[in-house]
């Protein structure tokens, strides 16, 4: 079984290496490209629902691609050959999404949906496998300290690339040549992923061999996964991305059309998130390895709903990056804790499975919310009139932004209270926790990445990783894993 076969301490700390340089050359595909997907269909001339259309069905067509990359990978047995499958793939899709201004000039927006639709189904495909992989690779003690480690590589990679795709798209505004500037970007995303599939094609995986006991079908988990753990943080986890969809594909309109902001302020806006990110992602997940990951997805997740409500009070471009900053810091917390729950409560058989089913249903809430965002989008008045006061709206999509914050809120507190922690954790004091938060001091945080970035210590996992970890129990479905 999964976990016999393993790799020694040298071949697991130079495959932990390679995932972080394969995440920084990903992040910089991210920055460069998908980040401006939204520019883009703006500059293509897209309304509103095809906006929504872009930032929705191709993740719901990508996530159930996922189910026919855990049948091949049952098949094949091979998690590297499905990653680098779908990663190659992707970086391909960038030649069509560059070209579309020059060879479709009338027909953009379609062609751009289509590319988008391959774009995320060739990148779902990998998912499963990388987590599977990944899960395998670090020590279940130390996740938070890893992936936090990883995701500030990332984070300085994806504040770095998106300011340099913002100038790039700035400078070429003021030249005129607006779609050569998105062909450039695009053209880097490209090489950035090939770059990121040479460093997974380096990397080395555990054996791999599925059992037919921790298969299920997709009707079984829908039948009984609602009574376990790991199901009602699918189905929490969904009802957010539903929540955040309702308004988040319409961030790009509302500030390039409606607030008419320059690309280079888009930047500005969209980097001061990253930046935030950079920040606390350390924090982050020391706390999550030191309280247990429910606990900053219990923080996290009260703060998300007022993200969209502080949208509401303020045009002024200062303020705007401060929410940019504050949503950094809230969801950096919560994805961090979101994907180390996903690890902590799936065994690692059924990992590439649960994944598959994790991320179907995100994309599910996720073409949901931005579908109702789209129909009411078109539909909401641009004032707003009770008790004979009327009060015009700079966009109805701020009405958006009002629904948002009341689903988001409303989501977590109907489901947070249901789900448990999985792992043993010290015995957890309120305080403990503020009292961490508010000895966070960003700037020294800022320092010490700095100056630490490439220079700091081995990680306590690649010291034990040679030890067996703590044994992970099978779950059934329909069974709790304790």
């Amino acid at each position: 079984p999964l976990g016999k076969i393993r790799l020694s301490k040298k071949q697991t700390g130079k495959s932990l290496r390679f995932a972080i340089r394969d995440g920084i050359f990903f992040s910089l595909m991210t920055g460069f490209g998908e980040s401006y997907f939204g520019a883009f269909a703006i500059f293509l001339k897209a309304t509103n629902p095809q906006i929504a259309m872009i930032a929705s069905l191709p993740q719901l067509l990508g996530a159930f691609f996922q189910f026919v990359s855990v049948r091949l990978l049952n098949v094949l047995k091979s998690r590297k050959t499905i990653i680098l499958s779908g990663v190659i793939g992707q970086a391909m899709t960038w030649l069509l999404i560059l070209s579309i201004p020059f060879l479709f000039p009338g027909r953009g927006i379609g062609w751009l949906i289509g590319a988008v639709i391959a774009y995320f189904v060739l990148g779902s495909f990998a998912n499963p496998a990388w987590n599977s992989l990944m899960g395998d690779l670090v020590d279940s003690r130390r996740r938070g300290e890893y992936f936090g480690k990883r995701s500030r590589f990332m984070s300085v990679a994806t504040f770095g690339s998106l300011c340099m795709a913002g100038m790039i798209l700035h400078w070429m505004e003021r030249a005129g040549n607006v779609a050569v500037g998105f062909a450039l970007v695009f053209s880097i995303a490209l090489v950035a992923r090939l770059i990121s599939a040479s460093y997974i094609s380096r990397m080395k995986e555990p054996t791999y061999i599925p059992r037919a006991e921790d298969q299920f079908s997709l009707w079984q988990f829908i039948r009984d996964g609602r009574k376990t753990n790991f199901g009602r943080f699918v189905a929490y986890t969904a009802f957010i991305h539903f929540s955040v969809q309702i308004s988040g594909p319409f961030i790009a309109p509302y500030l390039l059309r409606d607030l008419r902001f320059t690309y280079l302020e888009f930047m500005f806006v969209s980097a001061a998130t990253v930046l935030a990110q950079f920040l606390t992602l350390h924090m982050w997940g020391r706390l999550g390895d030191q309280f247990g990951n429910k606990k900053v997805l219990t923080l996290t997740g009260l703060l998300l709903p007022m993200i969209p409500l502080c949208w509401l009070f303020t045009t002024d471009f200062y303020l705007i990056l401060a929410v940019q900053m504050f949503g950094g810091v809230a969801w950096a917390g919560f994805a961090l804790a979101m994907g180390n729950f996903v690890f902590d409560t799936v065994s690692p058989p059924k990992r590439a499975q649960c994944v598959a089913i994790y991320n179907s249903a995100n994309a599910i809430g996720i073409f949901c919310g931005a579908s109702l965002g789209g129909f009411l989008s078109i539909r909401l008045p641009n004032q707003v009139a009770f008790w004979g006061i009327h009060i015009p709206l700079i966009s109805n999509i701020q009405l958006l932004f009002l629904f948002s914050a009341f689903f988001r809120l409303a989501v977590s507190l109907k489901f947070l209270p249901k789900i448990r922690e999985v792992r043993e954790v010290p015995p957890f004091a309120a305080k403990d926790l503020f009292v961490s938060i508010a000895q966070m001091r960003p700037i020294s945080g800022l320092k010490f990445n700095l100056f630490t970035l490439g220079r700091e210590r081995k990680l306590t996992l690649l010291k034990k990783v040679d030890k067996k970890p703590a044994e992970e129990v099978p779950v059934a479905v329909g069974e709790e894993k304790e």
